[in-house]
């Protein structure tokens, strides 16, 4: 009995994919390019869906329209829309225009040379950052003193 079932299970599962490959169509050479095009372009356009959604969250959150944001960042409406797609390849001005107009950051570069979260109450209530022994040396600041460990009180900006 069980071989029976067996040779009737297969055959179905032969006939079905029989017709599956009747019913099936091949991909278009356009779907093959765009499904190219999104697993080489993949980590920006990451990025820039990341920042459409940002977008979206920061003009619900003021109650601005789509036309005002536009306004704001002195482009098109419809060049908004687009971008809210996340599909556009942003460069570093329209990043700019945007954070500058939603008021907050959308992207932060590290700044694994920058170290602010270090503080010496006990000498001083200003920040420290510490430097390479070449950058401790250099003309921008020789002239501001160093501990043993490279550490320069921030009185300037170093950012």
């Amino acid at each position: 009995m069980k071989n029976k079932n067996q040779k009737n299970a297969k055959h179905k599962m032969d006939f079905n994919i029989e017709k599956l490959n009747k019913l099936a169509k091949p991909r278009s050479e356009k779907a093959i390019e765009r499904a190219r095009q999104r697993k080489e372009n993949r980590e920006w356009l990451r990025l820039s869906q990341d920042i459409a959604l940002a977008v979206h969250y920061h003009i619900r959150k003021s109650g601005m329209t789509q036309k005002e944001f536009a306004a704001r960042m002195n482009v098109s409406a419809a060049y908004v829309g687009k971008l809210l797609k996340g599909n556009e390849n942003l460069t570093l001005e329209t990043i700019c225009k945007i954070q500058q107009a939603i008021g907050e950051r959308v992207i932060s570069v590290p700044k694994p040379y920058v170290n602010i979260s270090l503080t010496l109450p006990a000498y001083s209530s200003q920040p420290l950052h510490k430097f390479s022994p070449a950058a401790a040396k250099s003309e921008r600041y020789s002239e501001k003193q160093t501990s043993q460990n490279n550490y320069i009180t921030a009185t300037i900006d170093v950012a």
